[in-house]
């Protein structure tokens, strides 16, 4: 499968780009995580380091600076073994983290955590972030 033009994907009207993380950025990211994280959102952070939602006023995909932090320390008090097992990159706007598995496997799921449950948005990155802005995925 050919890698998503994340340019075009993230040209909403709503959205502002933030400037382009390194390859290195991203790879501390990584290394202080614990983790390799899919190659979509890698390539969406040499893109964009972070997205924001200019109406809505929150990053929706979170700078990286900010992954670490959140999932270094920021989900304190609302770990389970459930939550270990994924990588916060963005929120719904509500608090809710969207996920990606840590161990590198596919999907995107959004985190609820005073249920404690991780649920399944969309396979990819791209078709999350395509149904997130359609309306066809909802949270």
């Amino acid at each position: 499968m050919a890698e998503p033009n994340w340019r075009a994907l993230l040209a909403y009207e709503d959205v502002e780009l933030q400037r382009p993380a390194t390859p290195d950025a991203v790879e501390r990211v990584e290394a202080a995580l614990g983790t390799v994280l899919p190659a979509e959102l890698r390539a969406l952070y040499l893109v964009s380091d972070g997205v924001y939602h200019r109406s809505g006023h929150w990053f929706v995909i979170w700078p990286l600076a900010d992954v670490l932090q959140r999932n270094s320390d920021g989900w304190v008090g609302w770990e389970s073994s459930g939550r270990r097992h994924l990588i916060g990159f963005g929120d719904d706007g509500t608090g809710d983290p969207f996920c990606v598995p840590r161990d590198g496997g596919a999907g995107v799921l959004i985190w609820h955590p005073i249920g404690q449950e991780a649920i399944r948005l969309a396979d990819t990155l791209q078709g999350f972030w395509i149904g997130l802005n359609s309306g066809t995925i909802t949270t």
